[in-house]
C-alpha cells in the first residue's frame, strides 16, 4: 500500500473506535486550557479534519483506485455520523438525557464496528496484494516511443471459428527507439494487460463476476508509467534497427513484458508485440467489430483423455502464430520501403529476432523454423509445442528456464514424476529440440524462479506469486536477453552467454540443454 492510503486506513480505524465508543467531548475540552477554544475542540470537528485530511491529500497526490473504495465508503460514514453528532449536540444541551434502548445501542455499535473493521480489512488486504509497482527504469541511452496497428491477412482463413468468411486479424505495438526530446504522451501500463491478468483470475475463481472484480481492481495500472510516450519520431541511425518480435503466453497480451520491450526499445531495437487471436487473453478487437479472447475450441490440458488433444491444439496454435509474425515481418517490410511512412529506412530488416513467453516462446522458435527472415530467438520458460520439437531450429536460440520448470524436468526423466504427463512430454521435448537444433543452442535458469517470474504477474501481486524480489528478477532477464540479441543481431561478444554470473540475480547455464538434470 502507498503511505497515503495507509494514512486513511489508519485514521478511519482511529475515528471507527472513537466514534463507536463515544468518547465524551469534555475529554477534548480538557486537553486545551484555554477557555475560548473549547468550542472548537469538540470531539466531532476535531476527528473530521482528522478524518479528511489523509483522504483529500490520497485523492489529490496519489489519486483513487478501486481496492480503495471499502476504505472511502468507511470515510464518508463516518463523516456522516460525526456531523449528525456535531449538529445535534449544537442544540441541546451537554446534560440532555439520552433516549434508551441501550441494548440497541450496544448491538449498532457492534455491527457498526465489525461492518467498519472488515471493510478496512478488505481494503488492506487488496492494496497489500495489489499494490501500486514502478516499472525499473530503462537501460539504454534512447527515449522510447509507442504506436500500434491492427492487420487483416486476406490470405488466411481464420480456422478457430466456423465461419468460412472469417479472416486472420491481428492487432500488435510497437516501440521504437526516439529522442529524449520527443513530444508525446506519457504512456501508462495499459488497461489491456488489466484484461488478460483478470482472465487468468478467471479461470483460478470460476466465474465472470470474479473476472470483472479483479479487472476493476487493477485500474491503478493508468497510474504506472512505463517510460515511453505515445508517438515520437523514430531515430534514424545508418542501417536503421535490429528488430525483435515478442509473442505473449496463453491466455496473455502484448502487453505482458511490458518493461522487456521499452528496455530493449531503450538499447536500440524496434519491437513489435503481437496479440494472437483465440490464444491471447486480451480481447483482439476485430475489424467487425467483436472482441475475441480465447479459444472456443480449446481442450484440457489437464483432463483424462484429452491431453493428445490439447498438444495437437497447441501445435496449431504455434505454427498459426508463427505464420502471424511472418505475416507482420511482410508489413514492416513494406512499411521500410515506403517513403511516406515514419520507418522508411529506419529499420534493419537483416537482423530480425523472436523471442516470446511460454506459448509464446514455442509459437517464436517455430518462426525460427518456418521462416530464413528470423536470425535468432528467446524461449522464456515455454514448452517446445509444435514441429520444432522433431526438427528443431537451424538459428541461435536462448532457452531460459525457471528453477521449477527445471526441477520438474529432471524429476521426470528420473521417474520421480510418473503421474506429471506435462513434465514427462517437456522432458522429452526439451531433449529432442536441443538434440535436433543445428543452431547454437543455450538453455539458462535464474535462482529461485518460477513461471510467472518471467512477466509483469509477479509485479502486479508479488505476494500471490512468491516472486518479492521481481525488480532483481527483471533485471536479470532483461540483462540476459539484450545480451543474446546483441550477439546474434549485432555481432557484439558476449558478456553473459554461457558463463554463470549474478546480474543481479544468480544464473546457471546449463551444461547440457537437452538434459537439465545433467549438471
Amino acid at each position: 500500500m502507498r503511505t497515503l492510503e495507509i494514512a486513511v486506513v489508519a485514521m478511519d480505524a482511529v475515528v471507527l473506535l472513537l466514534t463507536v465508543f463515544r468518547l465524551p467531548p469534555r475529554w477534548w475540552q480538557v486537553a486545551s486550557k484555554v477557555s475560548s477554544m473549547r468550542r472548537w475542540l469538540r470531539a466531532e470537528p476535531v476527528l473530521l479534519v482528522g478524518l479528511l485530511l489523509p483522504l483529500l491529500a490520497h485523492l489529490v497526490i496519489e489519486r483513487h483506485r478501486f481496492v480503495m473504495i471499502p476504505a472511502y465508503v468507511v470515510t464518508v460514514a463516518l463523516a456522516c455520523v460525526l456531523l449528525t453528532r456535531w449538529f445535534r449536540r449544537a442544540r441541546r444541551t451537554a446534560d440532555a438525557p439520552r433516549r434508551g434502548r441501550p441494548a440497541l445501542r450496544v448491538l449498532g455499535r457492534i455491527t457498526a464496528m465489525m461492518s467498519g473493521a472488515l471493510a478496512l480489512a478488505v481494503s488492506s488486504a487488496a492494496g497489500f496484494l495489489l499494490p501500486v509497482f514502478k516499472l525499473p527504469t530503462p537501460t539504454g541511452p534512447y527515449a522510447v516511443g509507442y504506436t500500434e496497428e491492427h492487420l487483416t491477412d486476406s490470405s488466411r482463413q481464420e480456422w478457430t471459428t466456423p465461419d468460412e468468411d472469417d479472416l486472420r486479424e491481428v492487432e500488435f505495438s510497437i516501440w521504437y527507439p526516439t529522442e529524449a526530446t520527443a513530444q508525446g504522451k506519457p504512456l501508462a501500463l495499459d488497461r489491456r494487460l488489466a484484461k488478460s491478468t483478470a482472465m487468468n483470475g478467471d479461470d483460478v475463481f470460476g466465474t465472470a463476476r470474479a473476472r470483472g472484480a479483479l479487472e476493476n481492481s487493477l485500474d491503478h495500472f493508468r497510474l504506472i508509467d512505463t517510460h515511453a510516450v505515445h508517438g515520437g519520431e523514430i531515430v534514424q541511425v545508418p542501417g536503421g534497427f535490429p528488430v525483435i518480435f515478442y509473442s505473449p503466453a496463453l491466455r496473455a497480451g502484448r502487453f505482458d513484458n511490458t518493461s522487456l520491450m521499452v528496455d530493449l526499445a531503450s538499447q536500440g531495437y524496434v519491437v513489435v508485440a503481437v496479440d494472437h487471436p483465440y490464444t491471447s487473453g486480451a480481447p483482439v478487437s476485430l475489424s467487425s467489430g467483436r472482441q475475441v479472447d480465447r479459444d472456443p475450441g480449446e481442450p484440457s490440458a489437464t483432463e483424462a483423455g484429452q491431453r493428445e488433444s490439447w498438444l495437437e491444439r497447441a501445435a496449431r496454435w504455434t505454427a498459426t502464430n508463427s505464420a502471424d509474425l511472418s505475416f507482420i515481418l511482410d508489413h514492416l517490410t513494406a512499411l521500410n520501403a515506403d517513403p511516406g511512412s515514419p520507418f522508411h529506412h529506419r529499420l534493419n530488416l537483416d537482423s530480425v529476432g523472436a523471442m516470446g513467453f511460454s506459448l509464446g516462446g514455442a509459437s517464436a522458435e517455430q518462426a525460427l523454423a518456418d521462416d530464413p527472415r528470423f536470425d535468432a530467438g528467446v524461449n522464456m520458460d515455454g514448452t517446445h509445442f509444435g514441429t520444432v520439437r522433431d526438427t528443431g531450429v537451424p538459428v541461435p536460440s536462448l532457452n531460459i528456464l525457471s528453477t521449477d520448470h527445471v526441477a520438474d524436468i529432471s524429476k521426470a526423466r528420473k521417474g520421480e514424476q510418473t503421474q506429471d504427463e506435462g513434465s514427462i512430454e517437456d522432458a522429452r521435448f526439451q531433449e529432442q529440440f536441443h538434440d535436433r537444433s543445428t543452431g547454437p543452442t543455450w538453455a539458462v535458469t535464474i535462482e529461485n524462479t518460477n513461471h510467472v517470474s518471467h512477466d509483469l504477474f509477479s509485479f502486479i501481486s508479488p505476494a500471490l506469486t512468491g516472486n518479492t524480489v521481481q525488480p532483481q528478477t527483471e533485471e536479470t532477464i532483461r540483462a540476459l536477453v539484450s545480451d543474446f540479441f546483441n550477439h546474434t543481431l549485432r555481432g557484439q561478444e558476449p558478456r553473459l552467454l554461457g558463463h554463470d554470473s549474478a546480474v543481479p540475480r544468480k544464473v546457471h547455464f546449463l551444461p547440457d540443454p537437452a538434459r537439465p538434470d545433467v549438471q
